[in-house]
């Protein structure tokens, strides 16, 4: 697999991990939509941390930076995910 291709899933999956986790802890702790950043932006911050540690990989060769069309994919996916759960949820 080459390596933008791999770089590109494992951001795209990490996120969708991230969006169903976030989601269904803030589902049971009702009181967290109510926080200062709700949990919908939290996916933010997840692809914040992946993105440097995949630029990290990308500066040393080993994978390809991801493109803006890959972190808008990522985050709106994450955040659809978070929004689905909260709104079943209530």
């Amino acid at each position: 697999m080459p390596a933008a291709l791999s770089s590109r899933l494992i951001y795209i999956a990490a996120m969708i991990v991230a969006g169903v986790a976030i989601g269904w802890l803030a589902a049971q702790n009702p009181s967290w939509q109510h926080a200062a950043i709700t949990p919908a932006a939290w996916p933010l911050a997840v692809s914040l941390a992946i993105d440097v540690a995949i630029g990290q990989a990308a500066a040393r060769g080993k994978a390809v930076p991801l493109t803006m069309t890959d972190r808008f994919v990522g985050v709106l996916g994450a955040g659809l995910i978070v929004t689905a759960f909260l709104a079943y949820n209530t």
